[in-house]
């Protein structure tokens, strides 16, 4: 099993412009971003991963259990109705293992938050294999990829919110954007 994720990303906020740390990697991974991961995660800057001449980044997590997680969490005080998001995507997900109990996922995941940092609920653009227990609820919303190509997505937070009934959008204050490998291996 495994599982990689490339991409450029950008949160923009239509009343302020773009609000992120380092949201389009021209600067070391260090600089806005937060890093976590099990044992195989790697988190690589490049910039020859898209044709274009700008830095991406690829999250991996190679094969055997564990995950790849790089996020930055956003604050903003205007209505989400001013912000929209952004992001040009690449993901892949394998699982060579024929056992229902393997599964590997890649995904983009913009979680909202309450002003404390509380999780709320989750936006996920994801690739994931047949086994993956990924599924919408009215706290999670999936938005499957089908190929490893390059796609960009773009949607305007209040109204992807509209996909997550259990959300109250009046108390999303805090947006986390987090690039996530992962694989499972539990046989």
């Amino acid at each position: 099993m495994k599982g990689w994720i490339i991409l450029c990303i950008m949160i923009a906020f239509a009343s302020a412009g773009n609000w992120m740390n380092n949201g389009t990697f021209e600067s070391e991974l260090s600089v806005g971003w937060q890093q976590q991961g099990s044992s195989g995660a790697t988190f690589t800057r490049a910039i020859n991963y898209d044709p274009d001449p700008d830095y991406e980044v690829q999250v991996y997590k190679g094969p055997g259990s564990g995950y790849a997680h790089l996020y930055q969490s956003v604050s903003f005080e205007c209505p989400v109705s001013d912000l929209n998001f952004s992001i040009n995507a690449k993901m892949w997900a394998y699982d060579n293992n024929a056992d229902t109990l393997c599964w590997a996922a890649s995904a983009v995941i913009v979680s909202y938050m309450n002003s404390s940092g509380t999780k709320l609920g989750d936006t996920r653009i994801c690739m994931k294999t047949t086994p993956c227990p990924w599924v919408s609820t009215s706290t999670i919303h999936l938005i499957n990829v089908s190929d490893s190509l390059w796609h960009s997505y773009n949607f305007n937070i209040a109204t992807e919110l509209g996909n997550l009934p259990g959300v109250n959008p009046a108390n999303v204050r805090r947006i986390q954007i987090a690039l996530y490998d992962t694989t499972a291996h539990t046989c």
